[in-house]
């Protein structure tokens, strides 16, 4: 790339903070890094419970394609002119409208597929506990019935105007020049899903190493594991839960790091549990969450549905320790069982109990595994690979005919 480029960047956040809010951080920081600038439009889920009932209603039908955000923001690009438009999530404050703004003043445009929306109503190919594929390749009106967004079929039928709209309308194929996900496994299933396999990139989701490589690496005197993540059934943390009862090593230690839905269900079953050895730590910021990772003995991600890549396990591998996941969607991209963790299979209680004893009693195996974690990151998801990736999918719809 001969010179710095202006790229605006659009960020739907959800109620609650996760992964792919850290990523558009982390690309945010990367690019400005490099010298890029990086005007970041962001709009918060919360603003919702501000609406009155028509404002909701609006939205009901804005979700598919918001005429307003179409006229501000070709306004913002008259204004702005960027090179690029990189839009993280529209869902659902923005719309795919986005995408037309730009195209209609000639913009390229990138589009960075966090989760399985563009053909999944909840976009985590997940239902009822388990992973649902009754959607992939097809339209998704099955999720209707299911109430798969929100557990409402109302609901339902809003994401479901707007995959079907845009299907129709064909805005992927026009309006959009790349799209970037960042696992081999999550492109294989958008490619099943529809999207254009000739603009889909991967790039795995970079962090920042001034949050996880500044500690030394610690130990507490007792086995202390970590989970770091959004509290939602899709991550898996009432079957994490139903292994440490089963474990039932009293001086060990469970910390939660995160926030959601699900947190009065997993206290419940704590209390019921007796497990006094368990402890909601709530959402933290990276530099506090880096310090409990480097005291860990193991993190854990015992996710039951499809990871699109799985951001906690490199920010553990960078703080060298070593991880126990489920061998379920790009996970198993990242884990190499017994090198610098292990995979274990999601639904397997009895085995993660298992290897969580084993990793329990064996502290210098664990030193070795953490070492080579760290190895795996510093080779492939460091921020310079992660940047020179990223410069070639941008320069691809910049100069599509070189």
């Amino acid at each position: 790339m001969s010179k710095p480029l202006h790229i605006v960047m659009f960020h739907n956040r959800y109620q609650y903070v996760g992964g792919e809010d850290a990523a558009v951080e982390s690309d945010v920081e990367l690019l400005r890094e490099y010298g890029h600038r990086v005007t970041l439009i962001e709009v918060h889920n919360d603003i919702i419970k501000t609406y009155a009932k028509f404002d909701k209603l609006k939205l009901f039908g804005e979700t598919a394609w918001n005429f307003r955000v179409y006229r501000q923001m070709r306004s913002q690009f008259q204004k702005l002119k960027p090179d690029l438009v990189h839009v993280q999530n529209f869902f659902p404050l923005f719309s795919p409208s986005i995408h037309a703004a730009a195209r209609s003043l000639k913009i390229p445009t990138v589009q960075h597929l966090h989760n399985f929306r563009l053909g999944c109503l909840n976009g985590y190919l997940f239902r009822n506990g388990k992973i649902c594929e009754a959607c992939v390749g097809k339209n998704p009106w099955r999720g209707i019935g299911y109430g798969c967004y929100r557990d409402s079929p109302i609901a339902s039928i809003a994401v479901w105007a707007m995959i079907t709209f845009n299907r129709w309308r064909r805005t992927w194929e026009q309006d959009v020049d790349a799209f970037i996900t960042p696992s081999h496994f999550a492109a294989q299933k958008l490619k099943e899903m529809g999207i254009p396999s000739d603009r889909l990139y991967v790039n795995p989701n970079v962090i920042n190493p001034q949050n996880v490589e500044v500690l030394p690496s610690l130990q507490s005197e007792n086995p202390n594991f970590l989970f770091v993540g959004r509290l939602s059934a899709e991550k898996g943390i009432i079957t994490l839960l139903q292994a440490w009862a089963e474990l039932n090593m009293i001086d060990w230690q469970l910390k939660i790091i995160g926030d959601g839905s699900e947190r009065p269900n997993l206290q419940r079953f704590i209390d019921q549990a007796g497990l006094k050895n368990v402890h909601f730590l709530g959402y933290l910021t990276s530099s506090q969450v880096a310090i409990a990772m480097h005291s860990a003995t193991a993190i854990l991600v015992p996710s039951q549905w499809y990871e699109t890549f799985g951001r906690v396990v490199v920010e553990a591998f960078a703080c060298r320790k070593p991880v126990l996941a489920s061998d379920v969607g790009a996970l198993s991209e990242l884990i190499t069982s017994e090198h610098n963790g292990f995979l274990i299979p999601c639904d397997r209680i009895s085995e993660w109990t298992e290897k969580l004893h084993w990793c329990g009693i064996n502290p210098e195996a664990m030193q070795i595994l953490g070492k080579n974690a760290y190895q795996t990151y510093q080779e492939l998801y460091s921020r310079s690979a992660n940047y020179q990736q990223l410069m070639k999918i941008y320069d691809s719809v910049l100069h599509p005919s070189q």
